[in-house]
């Protein structure tokens, strides 16, 4: 049976890729582009309304449209009724290993032989247990990157070192990655595009040892900086900074890590993203510590677990106290403008999501009112980032061996695995 491992390139926009390559030496991305190429589309409109990358994977993985898998935020996996692509193989005696899939979970498929979620899905956990050794530093970070604590850190890294000891072939091969990682610490520093980058290299080495030690049939690997890079550091137009290329060279080196491996390659980017480097541009404004915010206004919440940007999931022991937090954050204004979008699941009634849905540039003055009282906005949000990159509804998909039409929709990825699958156990 041949093996085939879907790179998931979250977001990539193969013109800037094309433009990109022309300008310095990709070598392994003008590779990719010359594979056979489909286009793919989503019936999804509107950011934050289901043309989001949390919502676009699920469809991939399950097979299904948003409308029918009803998955609409990130970390929403619990109820997720629809079996993924990992699932669906599994019944049928094919293994998996899956790596960093976003708004994912393992499910019931026994066959799946490793499993490292998002960083943000907090229901989930990794397979084998050793795994959340490696999680537990970047699901930390990530959440917590404006307010981290020291002893939360240390544990961390401590998590880490104990993972990577465990594994001196492992440590040994991550260790040859320094010279890249040490020229970028050097010309940038700690910047965001930096650790995106980094982290998905050591990442998909990481993704490949263990490949290669399990063998799994069917593989996914998660990778998020192109992404991250287009919708913040995106440049104009026509131009490539050096912080672009930096990044456009780590995804140089991934890929070429991948085709070394050997296993056929299908590359999808889920949705892409559109420049907007030189239009108006969204602020992006997150909190800096949700329970420090939901404190100060006097919500009775249970726990909180942050998102990727500007969202969260609050949990309550009541749904009286679900009812009450909704309704002062949904009613929470500034400017006369509403601040939050709030949702709740009627099937969770202890739980709800909201995000900031504030994008303005906004005062150093700046206050919001939440039940007749006023705050400072920038005593519980800092200004992240100007947007410059945007979701579109196409999608591309590159492919080493299996034969797409010219156009389909993103979810029908999920019946061409199936019939590869099928056709290469015949």
């Amino acid at each position: 049976m041949k093996k085939l491992v879907l790179v998931a390139l979250n977001e990539f926009d193969p013109a800037f890729f094309a433009y990109a390559s022309s300008q310095v030496s990709l070598p392994n991305i003008r590779k990719l582009l010359n594979l056979p190429h489909s286009d793919t589309w989503t019936a999804d409109k509107l950011e934050k309304e289901g043309l989001d990358p949390w919502v676009q994977w699920v469809s991939i993985h399950t097979g299904t449209d948003s409308s029918h898998h009803g998955v609409k935020h990130l970390g929403d996996v619990p109820k997720l009724t629809r079996p993924q692509i990992w699932e669906e193989l599994s019944l049928r005696g094919i293994s998996s290993g899956i790596w960093g899939a976003m708004n994912a979970s393992r499910g019931r498929a026994e066959q799946c032989r490793f499993f490292l979620p998002d960083p943000w899905t907090f229901s989930e956990r990794a397979f084998p247990e050793e795994l959340n050794g490696l999680l537990a530093l970047p699901r930390y970070y990530a959440t917590n990157y404006l307010d981290t604590t020291l002893t939360q850190l240390l544990t961390g890294v401590a998590k880490l070192l104990g993972f990577l000891m465990s594994r001196p072939r492992l440590l040994i091969r991550l260790l040859s990655l320094s010279p890249i990682a040490l020229r970028g610490l050097m010309k940038f520093g700690l910047k965001s595009h930096l650790l995106f980058s980094l982290f998905d290299l050591v990442s998909v080495t990481t993704f490949l040892h263990y490949k290669k030690e399990f063998q799994p049939d069917f593989s996914l690997v998660f990778i998020n900086s192109i992404a991250h890079m287009q919708h913040n550091i995106w440049c104009q137009e026509g131009t490539l900074n050096a912080a672009c290329g930096y990044t456009l060279q780590v995804i140089d080196r991934i890929l070429g890590q991948l085709y070394e491996e050997g296993s056929e390659l299908l590359v999808v980017n889920a949705l892409t993203q559109r420049n907007i480097a030189n239009k108006k541009k969204a602020i992006v404004y997150r909190q800096i510590n949700p329970i420090k915010f939901l404190a100060a206004l006097g919500l009775p919440f249970k726990s909180v677990k942050q998102l990727m940007t500007n969202d969260a999931h609050v949990m309550f022991n009541t749904s009286r106290d679900a009812c009450y937090a909704r309704n002062a954050l949904a009613n929470a204004t500034l400017a006369g403008r509403k601040l939050f979008d709030v949702d709740y699941d009627e099937s969770s009634p202890e739980k709800l999501f909201y995000q900031l849905d504030f994008w303005d540039e906004l005062a150093a003055d700046a206050v919001f009112e939440v039940n007749g009282k006023k705050y400072q906005f920038y005593e519980h949000f800092e200004k992240l980032v100007e947007r410059t990159g945007e979701h579109l509804q196409k999608g591309d998909v590159y492919s080493t061996s299996l034969v797409f039409p010219d156009g389909m929709l993103n979810h029908k990825v999920y019946d061409h695995i199936l019939e590869f699958y099928a056709r290469t156990a015949a």
